[in-house]
């Protein structure tokens, strides 16, 4: 078992496709998800009202087809409202617990079930979903977005569940949070590991759905997780469409729960 990490998702694939992209080139507006202009009134209905200094509010999923149709396939939202520092922090003690689990030789099944229910907590899984497939998230119907946002977000957890594979004393440090564009904040993260290079990791966080949660990650502050995905699945998406793309998806998180 590696005494680290083998590497975070995110990272290797942007060494891998030699991609270097601004967080601004990727996010877009948190209520148009595709990152296109609105096509028709529902697609206007998404976008949340937004006070200056004061939490936005909560839109009703009621209004939005396309929004009943997410609902189900994330858990609900939490009771009590969380900070995007304290969620984060959250997230970082549940996979400090995984690492040190699976350095103990925990299977890496446990390790998807535990790190699950703080991951659908803190990501904002049908923005990134969303967000992922770009301007082919209009083209699917209600049914494919709610398969397609439950297949992205058990991908998600697949990643943290794979990549935190042991523990050899690392940490995570936030080094303080800042406002961003559209409303978001990002929170700045390193994880430290002795005798190697920390990784750096920013959080880009969105309050529209109420919580703060996760709508993309930065590795070395400037590689965007959900450009790297659209990258990566805009051709499965040319060759197979949505179908083709949540079986391909679905096979690499089967394939790991076998190893």
């Amino acid at each position: 078992m590696n005494s680290t990490p083998r590497k975070m998702l995110w990272l290797s694939v942007a060494v891998a496709m030699g991609l270097g992209l601004s967080p601004r080139s990727s996010f877009g507006d948190p209520a148009n998800p595709s990152g296109s202009a609105p096509a028709s009134a529902e697609a206007k209905a998404v976008k949340p009202a937004v006070k200056p200094a004061v939490k936005p509010a909560v839109k009703s999923a009621e209004g939005d087809a396309g929004a009943r149709a997410l609902k189900d396939a994330v858990p609900p939202v939490s009771a009590a409202s969380v900070g995007p520092e304290a969620a984060i922090r959250r997230l970082n003690s549940v996979l400090i617990d995984i690492m040190k689990g699976a350095e103990e030789g925990i299977a890496y099944q446990t390790r998807f079930e535990q790190v699950a229910p703080v991951v659908l907590e803190t990501f904002d899984m049908p923005f990134m979903a969303a967000k992922s497939i770009g301007s082919y998230w209009r083209k699917l119907d209600n049914d494919e977005r709610r398969r397609w946002v439950k297949t992205f977000g058990d991908f998600t957890i697949s990643n943290f569940a794979d990549r935190f594979d042991g523990f050899s004393g690392q940490t995570f440090e936030i080094r303080g949070e800042r406002p961003a564009s559209r409303e978001t904040r990002v929170v700045e993260t390193l994880l430290n590991r002795p005798g190697d290079e920390a990784v750096e990791l920013d959080y880009r966080m969105s309050a529209r759905v109420g919580d703060w949660r996760v709508v993309d990650i930065y590795s070395d502050g400037s590689v965007s997780e959900v450009a790297l995905r659209r990258s990566e699945y805009s051709s499965v998406l040319k060759g197979g469409g949505i179908e083709g793309l949540i079986a391909a998806v679905s096979a690499k998180i089967a394939k790991r729960a076998t190893q």
